[in-house]
């Protein structure tokens, strides 16, 4: 089996690495303008190339998925099981399957890692399966996979995805970007709760920022998690404003 992959930005390099292990992996990329330093048994190919592999993996953002999937659906092969990355999980799933062909097996991957805290290793990390056109039985031989490889592979529909990651993965990169927006002086680590609050930034901004934006953009459930944090925000200063504080 030889795994095509599709992008090879900061996660695309990551899952290289690790897919390498497994597989000759075969990568599509042309923003790339060189082919750069990447493990022995990685290749860069042509969009043909790497579409028409038994499996394909798309590992660029949702704003260019659409696009991406236009490009690879003349070359995916029958029986080929397409699978995505995004960090949002419902429009990607119907994107794939309206423009992939009825024949091609869909599923769906969030990855709760990224190339910082999987820089060592992928055990004990998450990855989210949401089954959208795939077999049980399929389905279950990846899991198997993933475990021995020492990864929780938590299945859940794409809805119940976009709800978890909104109130998770998004409210953490927007409060680790606003809490950065903020330009305070960077004080020597005076509590545990001041340097993990430091971390929190240092993630949401080393991450792009079309992750965030992406997720806002997409993510329906998103848009809520925010409109309630502004909410919440406004009554927290109506209360510090009060006279009487309770």
């Amino acid at each position: 089996m030889t795994i095509g992959l599709i992008g090879y930005g900061r996660f695309g390099r990551l899952a290289a690495r690790y897919l390498a292990t497994h597989a000759p992996v075969v990568v599509y990329d042309p923003a790339l303008a060189s082919v750069p330093r990447h493990p022995r048994s990685v290749t860069f190919g042509s969009v043909q190339e790497a579409a028409s592999k038994e499996v394909v993996v798309l590992a660029v953002p949702v704003s260019s998925f659409r696009s991406a999937l236009r490009q690879i659906r003349q070359h995916v092969k029958p029986g080929a099981l397409v699978i995505d990355t995004c960090a949002v999980k419902a429009l990607p799933a119907r994107w794939m399957k309206e423009l992939l062909p009825a024949s091609v097996s869909i599923l769906a991957t969030h990855p709760l890692f990224g190339p910082d805290s999987a820089a060592r290793s992928l055990s004990g990390k998450t990855i989210v399966l949401c089954p959208v056109r795939i077999s049980r039985t399929r389905l279950g031989r990846i899991g198997q996979g993933l475990r021995r490889k020492g990864l929780h592979a938590a299945v859940m529909s794409v809805e119940e995805h976009d709800r978890m990651a909104a109130e998770t993965i998004l409210l953490a990169q927007y409060v680790g970007r606003y809490v950065g927006q903020a330009s305070v002086r960077r004080w020597p680590g005076v509590t545990r709760n001041y340097r993990n609050l430091l971390r929190l930034v240092d993630i949401a901004e080393r991450d792009s920022f079309t992750l965030l934006a992406d997720m806002v953009r997409y993510n329906p459930e998103g848009k809520k998690v925010l409109a309630r944090l502004r909410k919440g925000g406004v009554r927290l200063h109506t209360r510090l404003a009060a006279k009487g504080h309770r």
